[in-house]
């Protein structure tokens, strides 16, 4: 059984989430925050962030590189693969969510009070990279690689689901509001977000 080292609110939902979405069976050890503080932690992540994972002898850290573990070993329809048509395009969108909208969220709730233009930054930057979310379903698909849900709407939904939560939610434009709301509707993510 999958092990899920998981703090509230924190990328780790994004593990939950791919745990629901391919039925995997896991459990959550969830964490008080910081992580690294909690007694024993750093010896399963040196680095002290969540989540992290365990499944037998294999751990691992980073958010993504665990949703494709989870995906590949209980749901390979979930992941695109090379030579697939639109392979690469899923590739970006996966590491988009991860590397480039999500920073925006992280520097809005650290930097709130203390720095009001860094905020401001923040809010740009997230309405600029929101966008880039409209256009990629401007075309009026269901999911970021049209009708196939995969990795990628879990690694960019993340950030649009947690958005509203840091006073992000007038910069998200109607299509990508739409989108949210589908994500947030799919029994997987709703278990996850409860758990």
């Amino acid at each position: 059984m999958i092990t899920v080292y998981a703090s509230a609110m924190s990328r780790s939902r994004r593990v939950l989430w791919a745990c629901e979405e391919a039925e995997a069976p896991y459990e959550i050890v969830e964490l008080a925050w910081p992580p690294s503080a909690q007694p024993g932690y750093l010896a399963i992540n040196p680095a002290g962030t969540v989540p992290a994972m365990r499944d037998g002898d294999l751990t691992l850290s980073e958010s993504l590189a665990i949703c494709e573990y989870v995906a590949r070993r209980h749901k390979p329809e979930l992941i695109l693969e090379p030579g697939e048509a639109g392979y690469w395009r899923y590739l970006e969108l996966c590491q988009f969510g991860e590397a480039t909208l999500q920073p925006t969220l992280a520097w809005t709730r650290r930097f709130g009070p203390l720095a009001q233009a860094a905020v401001d930054h923040a809010r740009e930057a997230f309405a600029i990279r929101v966008e880039a979310v409209g256009k990629a379903l401007a075309d009026g698909r269901a999911w970021l690689m049209g009708e196939r849900f995969t990795l990628a709407d879990i690694s960019v939904g993340f950030p649009l689901i947690v958005a509203p939560g840091l006073e992000l939610a007038d910069l998200i434009p109607a299509e990508v509001m739409a989108y949210r709301k589908r994500l947030g509707g799919r029994p997987a993510c709703q278990r996850a977000y409860a758990r």
